[in-house]
Protein backbone atom coordinates (compact mmCIF):
# COMPACT_ATOMS: atom_id res chain seq x y z
CA UNK A 1 0.00 0.00 0.00
CA UNK A 2 2.90 2.39 0.91
CA UNK A 3 4.63 1.37 -2.33
CA UNK A 4 1.81 2.23 -4.26
CA UNK A 5 0.95 5.58 -2.59
CA UNK A 6 4.62 6.91 -3.51
CA UNK A 7 4.58 5.51 -6.93
CA UNK A 8 1.15 7.43 -7.82
CA UNK A 9 2.49 10.40 -6.07
CA UNK A 10 5.68 10.36 -7.35
CA UNK A 11 4.04 9.86 -11.38
CA UNK A 12 1.42 13.11 -9.97
CA UNK A 13 4.58 14.94 -9.48
CA UNK A 14 6.49 14.38 -12.70
CA UNK A 15 3.56 15.82 -14.06
CA UNK A 16 3.49 18.75 -12.35
CA UNK A 17 6.63 19.32 -13.35
CA UNK A 18 6.28 18.65 -17.11
CA UNK A 19 3.55 21.26 -16.13
CA UNK A 20 5.61 23.57 -15.21
CA UNK A 21 8.01 23.82 -18.23
CA UNK A 22 5.42 22.80 -20.91
CA UNK A 23 3.13 26.29 -19.64
CA UNK A 24 4.77 29.29 -19.44
CA UNK A 25 1.83 31.03 -19.53
CA UNK A 26 -0.62 30.36 -16.31
CA UNK A 27 -3.75 31.43 -18.07
CA UNK A 28 -3.96 28.01 -18.93
CA UNK A 29 -2.63 26.22 -16.50
CA UNK A 30 -5.19 28.16 -14.31
CA UNK A 31 -8.00 26.18 -16.80
CA UNK A 32 -6.58 22.99 -15.80
CA UNK A 33 -6.59 23.63 -12.31
CA UNK A 34 -10.39 24.93 -12.57
CA UNK A 35 -11.51 22.01 -14.39
CA UNK A 36 -9.89 19.67 -12.46
CA UNK A 37 -11.37 20.72 -9.15
CA UNK A 38 -14.49 20.50 -10.81
CA UNK A 39 -14.07 17.14 -11.94
CA UNK A 40 -12.67 16.03 -8.22
CA UNK A 41 -15.67 17.45 -6.69
CA UNK A 42 -18.51 16.48 -8.88
CA UNK A 43 -16.77 12.97 -9.65
CA UNK A 44 -16.07 12.18 -5.56
CA UNK A 45 -19.91 13.63 -4.12
CA UNK A 46 -22.15 12.44 -6.91
CA UNK A 47 -20.49 8.77 -6.71
CA UNK A 48 -20.86 8.75 -2.97
CA UNK A 49 -24.11 10.02 -3.36
CA UNK A 50 -25.51 8.14 -5.94
CA UNK A 51 -24.28 4.84 -4.35
CA UNK A 52 -25.05 5.78 -0.91
CA UNK A 53 -21.90 5.96 0.87
CA UNK A 54 -21.80 9.93 1.61
CA UNK A 55 -20.96 9.20 5.21
CA UNK A 56 -21.11 12.96 7.30
CA UNK A 57 -18.63 11.75 9.63
CA UNK A 58 -15.38 11.12 7.03
CA UNK A 59 -16.90 12.56 4.04
CA UNK A 60 -17.52 16.54 4.61
CA UNK A 61 -14.82 18.35 3.26
CA UNK A 62 -13.70 19.47 6.79
CA UNK A 63 -10.21 18.46 6.77
CA UNK A 64 -8.07 20.79 6.14
CA UNK A 65 -6.54 20.17 2.12
CA UNK A 66 -10.36 19.94 1.24
CA UNK A 67 -11.01 23.19 2.70
CA UNK A 68 -8.05 24.90 0.81
CA UNK A 69 -9.16 23.48 -2.08
CA UNK A 70 -12.42 24.71 -1.92
CA UNK A 71 -11.54 28.11 -0.81
CA UNK A 72 -9.11 27.79 -3.73
CA UNK A 73 -12.37 26.79 -6.08
CA UNK A 74 -14.24 29.98 -5.06
CA UNK A 75 -11.35 32.38 -5.57
CA UNK A 76 -11.06 31.29 -8.87
CA UNK A 77 -14.62 30.54 -9.45
CA UNK A 78 -15.23 34.47 -8.28
CA UNK A 79 -12.33 35.63 -9.79
CA UNK A 80 -11.14 37.15 -6.60
CA UNK A 81 -7.32 36.62 -5.22
CA UNK A 82 -7.59 38.20 -1.94
CA UNK A 83 -7.13 34.81 -0.61
CA UNK A 84 -4.83 33.65 -2.49
CA UNK A 85 -1.39 34.45 -0.08
CA UNK A 86 -3.77 32.75 2.73
CA UNK A 87 -4.69 29.52 0.65
CA UNK A 88 -0.48 29.37 -0.74
CA UNK A 89 -0.17 28.45 3.00
CA UNK A 90 -2.14 25.62 3.15
CA UNK A 91 -1.83 24.31 -0.15
CA UNK A 92 1.76 23.90 -0.50
CA UNK A 93 2.52 22.17 2.99
CA UNK A 94 -1.11 20.55 2.44
CA UNK A 95 0.12 18.92 -0.78
CA UNK A 96 3.35 17.89 0.08
CA UNK A 97 1.97 16.35 3.27
CA UNK A 98 -1.00 14.32 0.71
CA UNK A 99 1.68 12.88 -1.12
CA UNK A 100 3.74 11.62 1.36
CA UNK A 101 0.75 10.51 3.57
CA UNK A 102 -1.87 8.10 3.39
CA UNK A 103 -5.11 8.67 6.27
CA UNK A 104 -6.45 5.53 3.65
CA UNK A 105 -6.58 1.94 4.07
CA UNK A 106 -7.06 -1.24 1.53
CA UNK A 107 -10.60 -0.88 2.41
CA UNK A 108 -10.84 2.77 1.59
CA UNK A 109 -12.98 3.13 -1.61
CA UNK A 110 -11.32 3.79 -5.35
CA UNK A 111 -13.20 6.97 -5.37
CA UNK A 112 -11.42 8.22 -1.97
CA UNK A 113 -8.03 7.14 -3.18
CA UNK A 114 -8.98 9.11 -6.58
CA UNK A 115 -10.28 11.78 -4.53
CA UNK A 116 -7.21 12.30 -2.21
CA UNK A 117 -4.34 12.08 -4.88
CA UNK A 118 -6.40 14.66 -7.32
CA UNK A 119 -6.97 16.94 -4.63
CA UNK A 120 -3.47 17.44 -3.39
CA UNK A 121 -2.15 17.63 -6.55
CA UNK A 122 -4.70 20.82 -6.90
CA UNK A 123 -2.83 22.25 -3.90
CA UNK A 124 0.23 22.14 -5.39
CA UNK A 125 -0.76 23.33 -9.28
CA UNK A 126 -2.18 25.98 -7.06
CA UNK A 127 1.45 26.68 -5.40
CA UNK A 128 3.15 26.38 -8.81
CA UNK A 129 0.81 29.12 -10.55
CA UNK A 130 0.73 31.34 -7.82
CA UNK A 131 4.73 30.96 -7.55
CA UNK A 132 4.87 31.88 -11.42
CA UNK A 133 2.63 34.17 -10.78
CA UNK A 134 4.61 36.36 -8.12
CA UNK A 135 2.45 35.67 -5.10
CA UNK A 136 4.00 37.64 -2.16
CA UNK A 137 3.03 36.38 1.05
CA UNK A 138 3.44 39.18 4.22
CA UNK A 139 3.94 38.86 7.67
CA UNK A 140 0.44 40.00 8.02
CA UNK A 141 -0.79 37.29 5.83
CA UNK A 142 1.32 34.68 8.13
CA UNK A 143 0.00 36.38 11.31
CA UNK A 144 -4.00 36.50 9.43
CA UNK A 145 -3.73 32.68 8.36
CA UNK A 146 -2.15 31.26 11.90
CA UNK A 147 -5.50 33.28 13.63
CA UNK A 148 -7.77 31.72 10.39
CA UNK A 149 -6.62 28.08 11.29
CA UNK A 150 -6.40 28.53 14.56
CA UNK A 151 -10.28 29.30 14.31
CA UNK A 152 -11.17 26.73 12.56
CA UNK A 153 -9.23 24.32 14.29
CA UNK A 154 -11.39 24.89 17.52
CA UNK A 155 -14.37 25.09 15.68
CA UNK A 156 -13.75 21.82 14.02
CA UNK A 157 -12.48 20.47 17.23
CA UNK A 158 -15.74 21.22 19.03
CA UNK A 159 -17.60 19.77 15.24
CA UNK A 160 -16.00 16.73 16.19
CA UNK A 161 -16.92 16.09 19.93
CA UNK A 162 -20.81 16.57 18.73
CA UNK A 163 -20.71 14.64 15.99
CA UNK A 164 -18.42 11.42 17.23
CA UNK A 165 -16.02 12.38 13.89
CA UNK A 166 -12.31 12.67 13.57
CA UNK A 167 -11.79 15.89 10.93
CA UNK A 168 -8.51 17.24 11.49
CA UNK A 169 -7.69 14.09 13.59
CA UNK A 170 -8.45 15.47 16.95
CA UNK A 171 -9.56 11.88 18.42
CA UNK A 172 -7.56 9.95 17.28
CA UNK A 173 -4.68 9.21 15.01
CA UNK A 174 -5.72 8.52 10.90
CA UNK A 175 -5.34 5.51 9.55
CA UNK A 176 -2.88 4.03 6.60
CA UNK A 177 0.59 5.06 6.33
CA UNK A 178 1.14 8.31 7.66
CA UNK A 179 3.74 10.12 10.17
CA UNK A 180 1.51 9.63 12.98
CA UNK A 181 2.21 5.92 13.16
CA UNK A 182 5.55 7.21 14.55
CA UNK A 183 4.40 9.79 16.88
CA UNK A 184 3.34 10.01 20.57
CA UNK A 185 -0.22 9.05 21.78
CA UNK A 186 -2.95 11.55 21.93
CA UNK A 187 -2.63 14.21 22.33
CA UNK A 188 1.13 14.51 21.63
CA UNK A 189 0.44 13.53 18.11
CA UNK A 190 -1.52 16.65 17.21
CA UNK A 191 0.42 18.91 19.28
CA UNK A 192 3.59 17.72 16.70
CA UNK A 193 1.22 17.90 13.98
CA UNK A 194 0.23 21.36 14.85
CA UNK A 195 3.88 21.96 15.32
CA UNK A 196 4.73 20.80 11.53
CA UNK A 197 2.28 23.19 10.01
CA UNK A 198 3.40 25.86 11.92
CA UNK A 199 6.83 25.16 10.30
CA UNK A 200 5.32 24.39 6.88
CA UNK A 201 3.99 27.86 7.16
CA UNK A 202 7.38 29.72 7.90
CA UNK A 203 8.90 27.60 5.24
CA UNK A 204 5.89 28.60 2.45
CA UNK A 205 6.09 32.48 3.78
CA UNK A 206 10.07 32.28 3.17
CA UNK A 207 9.42 30.93 -0.45
CA UNK A 208 6.75 33.86 -1.62
CA UNK A 209 8.77 36.64 0.26
CA UNK A 210 10.39 37.89 -2.99
CA UNK A 211 9.58 38.22 -6.71
CA UNK A 212 10.39 35.05 -8.93
CA UNK A 213 13.68 37.09 -10.08
CA UNK A 214 14.93 37.24 -6.87
CA UNK A 215 14.55 33.88 -5.93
Amino acid sequence: MINTHFIISSLLILLLVIFNFQFTNTIRLNKILKLLLIINFLTFNIYLIYERLFDFNIHLPLHLCYLTEWGIFLSILFKNKYFYPLLALNALGGGITGFTNSNLTNDSLIIEHVHLYLSHFNLLLFSMIVYKDNLIITKTDLIKSIFLNAMIFFSIFYFNHINKSNYWFTHYRPEGQNLTQILPDWPYYLLCLIVIGLTSFLITYKLFQQPIKGR
